[in-house]
This record gives C-alpha cells, structure tokens and sequence, in this order.
C-alpha cells in the first residue's frame, strides 16, 4: 500500500509517497501522519475514517444571556 505523508516520518519528508503495510498504514493514519492515500481505497478503508469525524455540533449554552 502506498501513502502520501501528511508530516515527517523517519527520514522521509511530508508530501512523499512510500511503500507501507497494512498495520503500518493504519497507525500513521491513527497518528495523522497520512495526507492520503496514493492508491484508491477501498469502501471499507473509507467507513472508518468517516466516521471518526463528528458532524458539527451546537456551542453548548453558557448561561449567559447573548447581547
């Protein structure tokens, strides 16, 4: 699998692209060093990081009336 890397890795530098596995891939994608992949990916790769994200929520109330 390759990947494009968001930040430094070792003695690779951000914007590269390199050769990783599977369980390498996952924890630079973990530790938000993967700017994306180099290769499509598949429907099942996708579902987890899309749901990572949350929608946006409200600011939550604060009490304090709004001027």
């Amino acid at each position: 699998m390759r990947i494009k890397l968001a930040s430094w890795y070792g003695d690779k530098a951000p914007g590269e692209e390199i050769d990783v596995d599977e369980v390498t891939a996952k924890a630079l994608r973990r530790d938000g060093l993967v700017a994306e992949p180099a290769e499509e990916t598949t429907q099942e790769e996708q579902a987890p990081s899309k749901t990572a994200e949350d929608p946006a929520q409200p600011e939550p109330e604060t009490g304090r009336k709004k001027r």
